[in-house]
């Protein structure tokens, strides 16, 4: 497992960075109607690439609080990011 998903330091900087940029992203996936049905939206709308993060996390972490922390964070700037993109171009 550490070997398909681990190996990453995982410092602060670099899980706000995703997580803003996740966020961004996925937000764009949603609004621009040039990946309107097709696997680009599926991003928007299932759990599996989020599951995917949190596991890249929680691997590259060095404690479990540690992990428990950053998956947190990274959830808490992602997840309103995208609907706060989202929101005035709908």
């Amino acid at each position: 497992m550490k070997k398909l998903f681990g190996e990453i330091e995982l410092t602060w900087k670099k899980v706000i960075l995703s997580a803003i940029l996740a966020g961004i992203i996925t937000a764009i996936f949603a609004i621009v109607p040039l990946f309107h049905n097709t696997s680009f939206e599926a991003v928007t709308v299932t759990l599996e690439v989020w599951i995917l993060f949190g596991i890249i996390i929680i691997m590259n972490s060095k404690s479990n609080m540690d992990s428990a922390w950053k998956c947190f964070v990274f959830f808490l700037i992602s997840q309103p990011l995208v609907y706060l993109i989202q929101v005035p171009f709908s």
